[in-house]
């Protein structure tokens, strides 16, 4: 019966695809599969704004209000401040998978103690963490500003050898089982041991919504 019908007006048929054909090119709005591919386009484009904004720490280190950019008390130049933050962001993620440390934590400790790598310690010595030497230190050392300071091979090393520094403090497992991912605890306590300053590491963190990070 279905092809005896579509024997009998088959050319009625064939006219009717032409004319959908012909309208669909020259009127697009027409073409219901064009508008339900774009529909498509605009959600993954709202899923994709949403998802960058929330990961923008991660992904960009770019805060929320371009002029809270750089802490007023760092005094460091903005393209400085996210040069740096991305060149360690994989290193300090790493050391945070090993020992435990937030990689928020890292990441603003080696920051403020060595003014993004323009502070001596870290430009001739490649000690970002300002770490002075010590009775157990067997490694390196160089004489910064009248001060016995470890020096490293490479950034890397640096970075290992804080991890390394923290792990080995009394205190260590004690914070790391109470603070967890509470990066504010372990700026307090970093500060407490004079590790590094709290304030300024509570400014990086908070402008650069490094927290976003600590996975």
């Amino acid at each position: 019966m279905i092809w005896k019908f579509f024997k009998t007006n088959w050319f009625y048929l064939a006219m009717c695809v032409v004319l959908f054909l012909y309208a669909a090119r020259k009127y697009p709005a027409l073409n219901l599969l064009n508008v339900a591919f774009k529909n498509a386009q605009t959600e993954r484009g709202k899923e994709g704004k949403g998802e960058v904004k929330s990961g923008a720490a991660l992904l960009g280190f770019v805060p929320d209000n371009p002029k809270e950019r750089v802490p007023e008390t760092l005094e460091v130049n903005a393209s400085k401040v996210e040069s740096f933050l991305k060149r360690f962001a994989k290193v300090a993620f790493s050391e945070h998978k090993k020992f435990g440390v937030p990689t928020s934590v890292i990441l603003a400790c080696a920051y403020v103690n060595s003014k993004s790598g323009l502070l001596e310690p870290a430009s001739t010595a490649n000690n970002f963490f300002a770490l002075t030497c010590d009775g157990s230190w067997e490694g390196e050392t160089d004489q910064i500003n009248g001060q016995c300071m470890r020096k490293y091979d490479s950034a890397w090393a640096s970075f290992r050898d804080f991890s390394i520094y923290l792990s080995s403090q009394e205190w260590f497992g004690m914070l790391k089982k109470t603070a967890g991912k509470d990066w504010r605890k372990w700026v307090e306590k970093l500060e407490l041991e004079g590790v590094s300053n709290s304030k300024e590491m509570t400014k990086v963190i908070e402008a650069y919504r490094l927290e976003e990070m600590d996975l």
